[in-house]
């Protein structure tokens, strides 16, 4: 994101409020400098925010998957142990029976 900035009238604004014209120029050569150094420094931000962005995308979309396979294997033991269980019972009542 750049920001427009006019370093001659700056000067201008700041000799017409009393300060000497040298000054003034360095001043708004200064801020100038600044304004673009800022510039430069938001355009960084943006770029990092942008990958940074991406990343987090990237890493919900693993984290998403592997919840899935997790649910999977989940519900293969707890059908593994029902069909145990059930096996269990029906052999304990078969020989419980007379």
């Amino acid at each position: 994101m750049s920001i427009p900035f006019d370093s001659h009238k700056y000067a201008k604004r700041l000799m017409a409020a009393g300060l000497a014209p040298a000054l003034a120029d360095v001043q708004a050569e200064t801020t100038g400098e600044l304004m673009n150094e800022l510039s430069r420094i938001s355009s960084k931000l943006e770029e990092v925010d942008i990958r940074t962005n991406a990343r987090i995308d990237q890493f919900r979309v693993e984290l998403e998957a592997k919840i899935a396979e997790s649910r999977v294997e989940l519900v293969r033991w707890v059908v593994g142990i029902a069909i145990v269980q059930s096996s269990l019972f029906t052999g304990l009542m078969l020989k419980l029976m007379p």
